[in-house]
């Protein structure tokens, strides 16, 4: 085995851990209790994902595409957030078709009080690292996340409505 290999092998069970950790409902059970919220993960995500949208709001397909799931499957989730009154549809005046997805500033609170409590479990991660050791990581990761983005995109197979394709 190569040290490019060995290092791959490495990466890929500590990536593994990380996302099975993120995915753990031991570990959004803690979030909501702190965050004092009521909301499953793939509803929270759609919320943070929208409030990262700019302007705060986007179309079905589009959510779809930036969170890599079926567009049915965003519109289950984001007529409950509407019930709930987290988001609300918007006709897009340019295309009948097409449905804005835009975010009450209710959602938006709550979008904020999940992110406090998931950085504060992130901060008491990283309570004991060194201030330089921390830093260094943080600038690796997201390095590594970008390009393993960039990577992801060149190999993804061209989708109807995926601008990130090809």
């Amino acid at each position: 085995m190569s040290p490019l290999d060995n290092d791959i092998e490495i990466l890929e069970n500590a990536v593994r851990r990380f996302a099975q950790t993120l995915k753990r409902p031991q570990r959004w059970a803690a979030v909501t209790a702190q965050a004092k919220v009521d909301m499953d993960r793939p509803s929270a995500v759609i919320l943070q994902t929208l409030v990262l949208c700019q302007p705060a709001s986007c179309h079905v397909q589009e959510l779809a595409d930036r969170l890599g799931i079926e567009p049915p499957s965003v519109t289950r989730k984001t007529q409950e957030l509407e019930k709930a009154g987290y988001l609300r549809r918007v006709p897009d005046p340019q295309d009948r078709r097409a449905v804005d997805l835009r975010i009450t500033p209710m959602g938006r609170k709550v979008a904020d009080r999940l992110w406090e409590a998931q950085r504060g479990i992130i901060a008491e991660a990283l309570s004991g690292w060194d201030p330089e050791d921390r830093r260094q990581f943080v600038r690796m990761f997201e390095r590594f996340s970008e390009d393993l983005l960039t990577a992801s995109i060149k190999e993804s197979p061209a989708r109807p409505g995926n601008k990130h394709a090809g």
